[in-house]
């Protein structure tokens, strides 16, 4: 119990300098009452300060969480918020302007990052242009985490939201999303928070692109607490399925798939977490999962369905992908993910959980590096959020497969998605035929 209060705890001191609904860096918090036969979860939504009203750019405003306790889903709501806040508050005329070959400073390079295929970009309708050596790009510097050097990294792939101009001098290399933003108390827990969740959806995408059925890992061998937040989805219809979908490095990940085998609310959703402490990562799945199943009840009582479309052309962005399924007559495209036959104890996970964040975060840091991989940090805390004690920041791993939204912005130029099925085990995908086609139900 103690662990679990503990993010609130530390938040408390905070709380009355972040929220206020005029002047505030939140403008207001509100907790969803506990509709009849949802799983009982404690969830929040909040709002963050339209940072549009003293920069150029507007943020993506709504943060929310869900967990057992009202004080956990509300630090998670908070933290979400100040994310957004401080990754909208930035000045691309800060950020200098010329190609990996013109930098005179160290970049990443290009070829490192895991973007599109030659197919995508040749297609006149992809919105995004391939990120060469001699294209121009913003960039921002970042630290490598295990030599301490200074490397940049495009500032797209730091700030959301992020806006390449049509006939711009800056080159759409990308599409801005939010995977690696972290907020914490302190440097090193969100390092690992931000990292964690870059692999989170590494695992994730390899998944599903490449077809795998992963792992299930048996729910009676699990503990009392995890149990429980299974239990709390069973007793209103819902059917759980946990997947280890840990990649090369065996840092415990983990999908949680809800199926809506007794209950009408929604037919798939899915929800999926990367942790040190393999107890840690179950929990965070499922709380993820009573996040998400809000979401897509949301989706499926105020949109229409979405129509047909050989090519998905209609599935654009994040709530498409969310809507997409939870149609019942497309739930059986996702039942892979939950059929293996091949079954896991708990116990099997590998716990590289350690007794302080700074140990955490060089362990963490330490096993990807051995694994060939970088972890890149840029610390965006703006000057108010490390006032109250709270650190922000956004994680790269170069190569590491990302999640994108819109079934054709999906990423297809990942040495990964080729090579680690087959590392894992997999018969995997064969270079230069196609993904699994169908859009991810990644929320």
């Amino acid at each position: 119990m103690n662990e679990l209060l503990t993010p609130i705890r530390r938040l408390t001191d905070t709380l009355p300098f972040l929220l206020d609904p005029k002047v505030g860096i939140i403008t207001g918090v509100s907790e969803h009452p506990l509709e009849v036969d949802s799983p009982r979860f404690f969830r929040f939504n909040g709002s963050a300060a339209n940072t549009e009203a003293f920069g150029e750019y507007r943020n993506f405003a709504i943060g929310g969480g869900a967990a057992t306790t009202r004080e956990l889903a509300l630090a998670k709501t908070v933290g979400e918020c100040v994310e957004r806040y401080c990754a909208a508050i930035y000045d691309k005329k800060q950020f200098p302007l010329c190609s990996y070959n013109d930098a005179p400073f160290t970049c990443v390079h290009p070829k490192k990052f895991a973007l599109y295929s030659k197919e995508q970009y040749n297609h006149p309708e992809f919105d995004f242009d391939e990120f060469t050596e001699d294209a121009p790009v913003r960039w921002i510097q970042a630290v490598n985490q295990a030599t301490g050097e200074h490397q940049a990294v495009p500032a797209s792939m730091v700030f959301v939201p992020y806006f390449f101009y049509e006939n711009g001098d800056e080159t759409p290399i990308v599409q801005p999303i939010s995977s690696g933003l972290s907020c914490h108390c302190s440097f090193e827990e969100a390092v690992v928070g931000g990292v964690c969740e870059v692999i989170e959806r590494d695992n994730f995408m390899i998944t599903w692109q490449a077809k795998l059925s992963r792992r299930k890992i048996r729910k009676h061998t699990l503990s009392e607490k995890n149990k429980d937040l299974i239990q709390r989805f069973e007793e209103v219809g819902y059917e759980i399925h946990l997947m280890d979908i840990s990649n090369e490095t065996k840092i415990t990940g983990i999908l949680a798939v809800a199926t809506g085998i007794k209950t009408n609310f929604v037919p798939l959703v899915v929800a999926a977490s990367v942790a040190l402490s393999p107890e840690e990562a179950v929990r965070k799945a499922m709380e993820e999962l009573a996040h998400t199943e809000r979401y897509a009840y949301q989706i499926k009582n105020e949109l229409p369905r979405l129509e047909s479309h050989p090519e998905f052309d209609n599935v654009l962005g994040q709530v498409h992908h969310v809507n997409f399924w939870v149609n019942p007559a497309v739930s059986k495209h996702a039942e892979f993910l939950y059929s293996s036959d091949q079954w896991m104890d708990f116990n099997e996970l590998v716990d590289y959980s350690q007794e302080t964040p700074l140990e955490e975060m060089k362990s963490l840091v330490s096993t990807i590096k051995k694994s060939g991989y970088d972890v890149l940090v840029t610390d965006i805390t703006t000057a108010d959020i490390r006032s109250l004690g709270m650190t922000v920041i956004r994680a790269i791993i170069p190569g590491y497969h990302p999640l994108f939204m819109g079934y054709h912005k999906r990423p297809l130029g990942s040495e990964r998605l080729w090579t680690i099925p087959q590392k894992l085990g997999f018969e995997g995908l064969v270079t230069g035929k196609a993904d699994y086609p169908f859009p991810h139900p990644f929320p």
